[in-house]
């Protein structure tokens, strides 16, 4: 199983545990039912920014998220010393406002600079 996956699978039982269907929550967190279903499967990838929102409607903090059922990261290790960076914070907070296509810009441009490209 992916980190997707296991993502998507903490997000389904986090949505059961508030007694929401998907068709509710999809609208709380203005996507549709599909794309939901797509996230819980594992199928589609969530930022962070998203995850974090999606956690604070339903009452979970974005690391219950991250953990498997033993309790272990099933993404990168050093994901929560990044998020003590306020750049790394700060941008998260704000690509959670763009869509998809300026998000894939944002990467994009990250990659770029990571490349030492000038």
């Amino acid at each position: 199983m992916n980190a997707y996956e296991k993502i998507g699978r903490k997000l389904q039982q986090a949505r059961e545990e508030v007694g929401l269907s998907q068709e509710e929550l999809a609208k709380k967190i203005g996507c549709t039912q599909a794309s939901l279903s797509n996230y819980e499967l594992g199928k589609r990838r969530l930022y962070l920014a998203d995850l974090q929102r999606i956690g604070q409607i339903m009452g979970k903090p974005i690391a219950y998220f991250l953990e498997d059922a033993e309790g272990e990261a099933p993404v990168r290790e050093d994901l929560k010393s990044l998020l003590k960076d306020p750049y790394i914070r700060e941008i998260l907070l704000a690509i959670r406002d763009l869509n998809s296509a300026q998000r894939k810009s944002v990467l994009d441009f990250i990659l770029w600079q990571k490349s030492g490209a000038r």
